[in-house]
């Protein structure tokens, strides 16, 4: 599928970053009819109480074929966990899904939170940038992002880290498809 016959782009944030995360990339897609950024539930104004399996399964379940998902980190491991993904004709383009998380990196993340929230925010923010030349120019950025949009509730943030030890995909066989692309990189640069 072309961008140009898209009639509809989808963009799903991940775990911490809400839907303004896609904000700067939404217009690059002039052809395209509608542009939806989905807000997870306990992230900033969302409007449904659903369980964010349910909000995938319905973006999935609702999709079509001239429609073109994207999603990121936690969402893209719920997406490839769904199971209305096999019923879906939307072309989907997954980014760094948790593939299988280290349940001490979530268990050490989820007690950050709940000992200090705002300085457990801090350190996962550190840790998405470490490592690279830009390090400190990418984590003040970040934290200006996050501090000037908004933080999810702590009760989501913590719930979907309690999901997160369950995942395991690296045993999950997805049948091959020609609309599914699964992007992987060392970093989010």
């Amino acid at each position: 599928m072309s961008i140009k016959n898209l009639n509809k782009l989808i963009f799903i944030h991940g775990w911490l970053f809400g839907s303004y995360i896609w904000k700067n990339i939404q217009g690059c897609f002039p052809n395209v009819s509608s542009n939806e950024l989905v807000t997870l539930p306990g992230y900033h104004k969302s409007t449904t109480n659903e369980h964010t399996r349910k909000v995938i399964d319905s973006i999935l379940g609702s999709s079509n074929d001239d429609d073109m998902i994207i999603a990121y980190s936690y969402t893209a491991a719920r997406i490839l966990l769904s199971n209305e993904l096999e019923k879906c004709d939307a072309t989907i383009i997954l980014i760094n899904p948790f593939l299988k998380p280290k349940n001490s990196t979530i268990t050490m993340l989820r007690n950050n939170l709940i000992e200090d929230f705002d300085s457990g925010v801090k350190k996962f923010i550190f840790e998405c940038v470490k490592g690279n030349n830009l390090a400190k120019k990418n984590f003040m950025e970040l934290k200006n992002l996050f501090y000037t949009n908004y933080i999810p509730k702590k009760e989501s943030l913590i719930a979907e880290l309690d999901e997160m030890t369950e995942f395991d995909l690296s045993k999950l066989k997805v049948n091959y498809r020609e609309n599914l692309v699964i992007l992987l990189s060392d970093s989010d640069e």
